[in-house]
């Protein structure tokens, strides 16, 4: 026999061995009531006492995200700070070696050279020129710029943002190309 059945026929069992309650008169019927009513006090306890539990523990949880928050400000300020001092360092380093990196036992300081780019002005002012110009085809449905068709269909002459069509797009600006300090970390670094 499966777990399954076993367990139907002992529910089977069970609700047959038991009397069935039947209301029968007022007072039975009143007697429901009670314990309906009941029932009710009962689940706004339950909903009272978890509601200023949540409460408390929200309180908790919003000390413990402005500790956090504290904790990774400093953090940061000092992550600057040292990040700071590394860049002066790999900048003195490259007046001699054009292609100089920093290498420690906890990773390395290099640069990165970073494309020329668009900058782009806010939304309003983007989505305006594209109305005004009738190219609604570069505008997603809520309306959006879609930067990406933009930046295909779009390239820089002199400082205008300009189509194959010959249409200027106001707004958009270059973004120099820059070079970018990046620090990579060796997390398996052995301190013996």
């Amino acid at each position: 026999m499966s777990a399954l059945s076993k367990l139907d026929l002992e529910n089977d069992e069970q609700t047959t061995e038991k009397p069935k309650f039947e209301v029968h008169d007022l007072s039975s019927a009143t007697w429901v009531m009670r314990k309906l009513r009941d029932f009710d006090d009962q689940d706004a306890e339950v909903k009272q006492a978890a509601k200023e539990q949540i409460e408390d523990v929200e309180e908790q949880i919003e000390d413990i995200e402005k500790w956090q928050q504290k904790e990774l400000d400093k953090n940061e300020s000092s992550r600057e700070y040292m990040q700071g001092l590394l860049s002066d360092y790999l900048h003195e380093l490259r007046q001699s070696d054009k292609k100089a990196k920093i290498s420690t036992p906890y990773g390395t300081v290099s640069t990165r050279k970073q494309r020329e780019g668009v900058n782009w002005p806010n939304d309003k002012k983007l989505i305006q020129s594209l109305t005004d110009q009738g190219l609604t085809d570069f505008l997603e449905p809520n309306p959006k710029p879609d930067k990406e068709a933009i930046k295909k269909n779009f390239h820089f002459v002199g400082d205008h943002y300009i189509s194959d069509d010959g249409v200027i797009l106001d707004g958009p600006t270059i973004k120099p190309a820059t070079e970018k300090t990046t620090f990579k970390f060796n997390r398996k670094a052995v301190i013996k």
